[in-house]
């Protein structure tokens, strides 16, 4: 009897053993997917402000007398 008491408890703990691996394992690939997630927004966040920073943040006042339209239009041009 203490043979199948034995292989009974040998099998209960492999089957808890494995169940508690494969849980680390789905574990580790969900949270290195999510790092993977952040670590693309980041780098999208950084290509994002590198498109849309002009590199002057020359701004224009229409009402002036001295408005230089060529310098305004070569501004907008260098935009797109």
């Amino acid at each position: 009897i203490s043979r199948w008491v034995a292989l009974g408890g040998g099998l209960t703990y492999g089957f808890v053993h494995a169940r508690s691996l494969r849980n680390d394992a789905e574990t580790k690939r969900i949270n290195d997917k999510y790092a993977h997630q952040l670590t693309l927004i980041e780098e999208a966040k950084k290509k994002f402000a590198e498109k849309n920073s002009s590199g002057s943040t020359e701004s224009f006042n229409f009402e002036d007398p001295n408005f230089d339209a060529d310098k305004w239009f070569k501004h907008i041009e260098s935009k797109y």
